[in-house]
């Protein structure tokens, strides 16, 4: 009896060590991995942004290294969404706006709200390519609720000195059903956005997804057939970012010329940023 007690005590112990040992070496690890995780959602972040600025193709694979020299001529910045200033407090490099959303003290909730997102940041994140000491395009985050799940992307706006136009948009996160809105993904569809004017005569955001979409009116894109809602949402959510609500008070600052490229580099020492190339 007394052998069949040590025989048990010698196996609980052992399943003792052996459990022990296996979560040592998973937390270790997750540990070990999470800085691996970070860099490679850092990455991700990057190539899209890159990719709507239209320095990355859809369906081109970056190492790390090339990536980073593409973003150099990426300047991020953060702004304050109500006036259009820089926001010079908050580091571009470390600032999560969707995080800051979340927190009172950082973000009102919206009573107008076509996004479907119920609260804002008081701040947000933007990226200007810069080109030859001018602005070339902006590059803006954008967030709304499609059929099944909250849709994360970038939009970006050409500046040519006139009407500013859409140079591309790109989405990183979302849940749409496979095949029918989660084509806001594909390449061929984000193409259409390519041209697009996002303001009417009045300075208003109305980007339209049609249908069938009329060559002769450049505010609209295709809608994704059999996928309504999805492209509803995508509507919602392109118009009020670009909207009053959004940034189009910085989009109208920067257009008037009033925040210099001299400024924004600034901004950005002050926020405790190397400058862009460094």
């Amino acid at each position: 009896m007394a052998s069949e007690k040590a025989q048990s005590a010698g196996i609980f112990r052992f399943a003792g060590i052996v459990c022990l040992v296996c979560s040592l070496v998973v937390s270790t690890a997750a540990v070990s991995l999470r800085g691996i995780q970070r860099q490679n959602a850092e990455n991700e972040k990057k190539i899209n942004i890159l990719r709507a600025a239209g320095l990355a193709d859809a369906g081109e694979r970056l190492a790390a290294a090339e990536i980073e020299t593409r973003y150099r001529k990426i300047l991020p910045l953060v702004v304050h969404l109500k006036t259009g200033t820089l926001d010079t407090t908050k580091n571009p490099q470390s600032y999560d706006m969707y995080a800051a959303a979340e927190n009172p003290r950082q973000s009102h909730a919206l009573s107008a709200d076509p996004a479907g997102i119920k609260r804002i940041a008081e701040a947000g994140s933007a990226y200007v390519l810069i080109e030859n000491g001018k602005i070339e395009r902006v590059i803006l985050p954008v967030q709304g609720y499609g059929l099944w799940s909250t849709l994360y992307g970038f939009t970006a706006l050409r500046f040519d000195g006139k009407a500013e136009t859409i140079n591309g948009i790109t989405f990183y996160k979302q849940g749409e059903t496979p095949g029918l809105g989660a084509r806001i993904t594909e390449p061929d569809w984000q193409a259409g956005w390519r041209g697009v004017k996002p303001y009417d005569a009045r300075g208003k955001a109305h980007v339209v997804l049609a249908k069938k979409r009329d060559p002769n009116r450049k505010n609209q894109v295709d809608a994704i057939a059999g996928a309504t809602l999805t492209s509803n949402g995508v509507a919602h959510l392109i118009n009020f970012w670009l909207g009053e609500q959004g940034y189009k008070p910085f989009i109208e600052r920067l257009h008037r010329g009033e925040i210099t490229v001299a400024e924004m580099r600034a901004a950005r020492k002050k926020a405790g940023m190397r400058p862009a190339g460094e």
